[in-house]
């Protein structure tokens, strides 16, 4: 026959870890634990998703409940056994007064039994028998669960909340970045655009001022060729005798009046002596 330890452990592998009893309807779940189906849908009431195990405290995507028969059959085979007596600290007696634990002292938080409720150390504590004090502590217990439950959905819309504010915040980065290439894309392309107008302006006035300037050099080596035939002329007429200098003197003079005259000398002679360049 089984010794009353082992019986004593049996009876906890066939204990809900949720209710405290034995097992209704088992079913397993994802980590290997087991549940009644009851307690554990009770415990899942109102999620959708990260659906967590009491006892391990994992938590997964999906529920799949899978019923466990083997555990049942087990269950209903220990609820028909008659158990051996055992030990006072099995059977939950009191270790002082070996009398079956039957109430609950709320002021020590500890089960006490009759004799001990009517001694000077408990008879002004407020005292509960086990059942209801058990009832009463599962209900806060219950309760603290829903609340928690309640705080974990709350908790599970804020990350929601919070990853919808992620994408969002990331979308509107992604659109300000294109924005803000194709904003400099079209701003580069429009600067090189006037770069190259400017350019070619530039190019354009360079010719048009360089052909200007090359008019004018060749008009001026003109003029400058003109002066030097005249003073070759003027110096030869100077070494002439009296009579054949005077002969066509005014004629000369004439020409080199005409090369000084107003209209044609003037303008560019002024302009070239008043050049910043001419000291």
């Amino acid at each position: 026959m089984a010794a009353p330890a082992q019986l004593q452990g049996l009876k906890e592998e066939a204990t809900c870890s949720i209710c405290l009893e034995y097992f209704t309807d088992p079913v397993s779940v994802e980590c290997g634990h087991a549940f009644c189906r009851s307690c554990i849908t009770q415990c899942w009431e109102g999620l959708e998703t990260d659906f967590p195990f009491p006892q391990c405290r994992e938590t997964f995507q999906n529920k799949t409940l899978r019923p466990n028969w083997q555990l049942a059959n087990i269950v209903e085979m220990l609820k028909q056994l008659h158990l051996p007596n055992a030990t006072p600290q099995e059977e939950n007696l009191c270790s002082e007064h070996e009398e079956k634990l039957k109430l609950f002292c709320e002021d020590d938080q500890r089960p006490i039994c009759l004799v001990c409720r009517e001694s000077k150390g408990h008879r002004a504590h407020t005292v509960l028998p086990i059942p209801e004090a058990a009832q009463e502590y599962k209900d806060k217990l219950y309760s603290y669960m829903e609340h928690l439950k309640k705080e974990l959905k709350d908790l599970h819309e804020w990350i929601e909340e919070e990853r919808r504010k992620a994408s969002e915040l990331e979308g509107k980065i992604v659109n300000q970045r294109e924005k803000i290439l194709s904003t400099f894309e079209h701003l580069k392309q429009f600067l090189e655009q006037e770069k190259q107008q400017l350019l070619s302006r530039l190019e354009k006035e360079e010719e048009e001022n360089m052909k200007k300037i090359q008019e004018k050099l060749t008009q001026l080596e003109k003029q400058q060729s003109t002066h030097r035939d005249l003073i070759t002329e003027l110096a030869r007429k100077c070494q002439q005798q009296d009579l054949d200098l005077l002969k066509d003197v005014k004629s000369v003079l004439g020409r080199e009046q005409g090369i000084h005259d107003e209209n044609t000398c003037r303008p560019w002679r002024q302009k070239w002596l008043s050049h910043p360049g001419r000291t």
